[in-house]
């Protein structure tokens, strides 16, 4: 009985609003349809990135060697967005090294005008979360620029790209 306990707890914690008054994180771009950059080796497309898995090293995350590497999510709708969360390399069990270190986001409404919300040059963390100003968009993409930690790694890991 205990272990259900903890489980509805943390349950429980998982539907908590951001802030007061702002509406519980929904992950919409979960199971949506993606496409992005020339994977590493089969098994790690791009749909691996909104399966909502993290599963293991091998199993759930999109993988590319294309420098920049990128995602694009088309969330189906125009949706109300208020942030992103990545889930990168060590998120999944991989060394911290591994971690994206620049990448950019971007939304759009229509697939072709897109306008950047987020930018970051110098990640470090294996979960990365991302709020922004309120915005209406049909479709994320993300752009990663360095891809790990060390310069010379040429490899982009991103186990999820949540938008909420």
């Amino acid at each position: 009985m205990k272990g259900w306990t903890i489980a509805l707890a943390l349950a429980a914690v998982s539907l908590l609003p951001l802030h007061a008054g702002e509406a519980a994180r929904t992950n919409l771009a979960l199971h949506r349809p993606i496409t992005g950059s020339a994977i590493c080796k089969p098994g790690e497309e791009a749909s691996k990135a909104v399966n909502g898995l993290l599963a293991s090293k091998t199993h759930d995350k999109f993988c590319s060697l294309q420098r920049p590497a990128w995602l694009r999510i088309d969330l189906q709708s125009e949706r109300t967005l208020h942030g992103f969360t990545l889930k990168h390399a060590q998120a999944g069990g991989e060394a911290a090294a591994m971690n994206t270190r620049a990448f950019a986001l971007s939304v759009s409404r229509d697939g072709v005008s897109w306008r950047q919300v987020a930018k970051v040059d110098d990640n470090v963390e294996g979960v990365s979360v991302h709020r922004i100003a309120a915005t209406r968009a049909r479709y994320v993409r993300l752009d990663v620029s360095q891809p790990a930690q060390d310069a010379a790694d040429p490899a982009t890991r991103i186990y999820e790209l949540e938008a909420w």
